[in-house]
């Protein structure tokens, strides 16, 4: 909760999590593998897993 972001079209995204004092910031250039692809899976996988390593200590 609070936490705010932007994507990309070539797969990119900005999270903010200003609670946790945590900026996630990921690229890449999912364009070159065409239409099909799961990014849209893959980002807020990326920032949960990120958040509760960071913030709870969990290791995975």
């Amino acid at each position: 909760e609070g936490s705010f972001g932007h994507t990309g079209f070539t797969g990119t995204s900005l999270w903010i999590d200003p609670k946790e004092e945590l900026i996630v910031t990921f690229l890449t250039n999912i364009v070159h593998y065409g239409r099909h692809h799961n990014m849209k899976q893959i980002r807020p996988h990326l920032h949960s897993l990120i958040s509760t390593t960071l913030t709870k200590g969990e290791t995975f």
